[in-house]
């Protein structure tokens, strides 16, 4: 849906983000994958770019402007029926503007968008109601004294004020027709090292499949992935995982192939362990919380190596809507990685969808743990464990979760990571030979 305009009056009453605030956001945006320019004025090296500004709101693009020479603008809308962008280009654009508000903790403002040639994009402005230095992250904490516990020391690293609108409500206190789902991603390789594309052996469909990655220009098949029936409880949702695991053993015939996962068991393709959700609303607090409480930890557990996997892949708040209703959350590697791993990434997604509202800490948003996490300095997440172990053991459903947990914080603070050279099969006791 497009509407032409003459005017630009969607900027009135809104602020531009300048100075030292833009500064400091430009780094934690650069350090978070997006490219931009904040406060520069247009490069004439890089040739001719189309400019948009994105109207976001509640992790959705409310409207997109294409600001035309000579001052004249055409809005874009999403689809009435479907709620989503009809252009490719434009959901794009929704996506970049969303990361770039999440990244700041601000759930609310206006990004700037120069788009150039080969889809490539710079955010170059940002504007927010009011006082616009208050959506960028720093190292104190909100008004309502959300998000200090899990920064050691008494230092506080809480949420925005932009964030803390969105922390009030809560998502646990819509869970209550919760169910889980996910779609873990492993590989094949011989004993040399070499990639045997899933493709060979599984389909693109089913319980258990092949799936796509765009590798030098050319769309192949190499990665397995497990889709199990979604189910309201962890435990059910493992139960569920293990057919699937046994329909991929069924398909994937010559047992010499060892199956990896993890974050990075192979250069060339980063693995994902996406966990999806229903029943349960989607907000900029509940994305916050299973980064500070779902991914900080497995960052400390993942192979050393898996750090490379970032920005690119497994950056904070990665999440795509879904057909059913619900989201995907797709910051984690995958958890096939183990059975413990994999308990632990539903115990706490889980928890976190039933009581977000008592889980406020958000270290993730002070500069020294979100360049930690980017960085893979372990030593420096680690001192948000204690807080974190804190926090989780004063839930409720807590006991039933305890053993995984405990387990969890003992690795870390000996140091224990996971390794990615490993065939997962005997672990999962799924034979490995014929």
């Amino acid at each position: 849906m497009a509407l032409v305009m003459g005017g630009t009056g969607e900027k009135r009453g809104s602020a531009v983000l300048d100075g030292s605030a833009a500064a400091r956001a430009a780094a934690r945006l650069s350090r978070s994958g997006i490219p931009c320019r904040l406060g520069a004025r247009p490069d004439p090296a890089g040739g001719y770019a189309a400019r948009y500004t994105v109207r976001v709101r509640e992790l959705t693009a409310e409207w997109i402007k294409h600001d035309q020479i000579g001052g004249g603008s055409t809005r874009h809308e999403p689809e009435h029926d479907s709620g989503r962008y009809a252009d490719g280009l434009h959901r794009r654009l929704e996506k970049a503007a969303v990361r770039s508000l999440y990244t700041l903790g601000a759930e609310e403002g206006e990004v700037m968008i120069a788009v150039r040639p080969g889809r490539r994009y710079v955010v170059e402005e940002l504007r927010f109601q009011g006082s616009p230095g208050r959506a960028v992250m720093s190292a104190k904490a909100d008004p309502a004294g959300r998000g200090s516990r899990l920064s050691p020391g008494g230092a506080e690293a809480g949420a925005s004020a932009g964030a803390d609108a969105g922390a009030g409500a809560g998502a646990g206190a819509g869970a209550g027709n919760l169910l889980l789902g996910m779609d873990p991603e492993f590989i094949l390789m011989r004993d040399n090292g070499e990639v045997v594309h899933a493709s060979a052996f599984m389909e693109r469909g089913g319980l258990a499949g092949s799936d796509a990655v765009r590798f030098r220009g050319e769309v192949i098949y190499p990665l397995a992935e497990l889709r199990p029936d979604p189910k309201p409880q962890p435990k059910e949702l493992l139960c569920e995982l293990q057919r699937a695991m046994r329909e991929a053993y069924a398909l994937i015939t010559d047992r010499t192939l060892s199956w990896r996962a993890g974050a990075l068991p192979y250069t060339d393709f980063p693995l994902g362990g996406h966990i999806h959700f229903s029943g349960v609303p989607l907000t900029l607090s509940l994305l916050q919380v299973l980064d500070n409480y779902l991914a900080l930890p497995l960052a400390l557990l993942e192979d050393p190596q898996g750090r490379v996997r970032r920005p690119r892949y497994g950056f904070l708040g990665d999440f795509r809507r879904q057909p059913y209703g619900g989201f995907e959350y797709r910051t984690l590697p995958s958890f096939l990685i183990s059975p413990f791993v994999t308990k632990l990434s539903l115990a706490i997604a889980y928890l976190a969808a039933k009581y977000s509202d008592l889980m406020p800490a958000r270290p993730l948003n002070a500069e020294r743990y979100h360049r930690a996490y980017y960085e893979g300095d372990k030593a420096a997440l680690r001192e948000c464990v204690p807080g974190w172990h804190r926090d989780l053991s004063a839930l409720p459903e807590y006991p039933r979760f305890a053993c995984e947990i405990e387990k969890a914080l003992s690795y870390i603070e000996s140091g224990r990571t996971w390794d990615e050279s490993r065939d997962i099969r005997p672990l999962w006791n799924i034979p490995s030979m014929p």
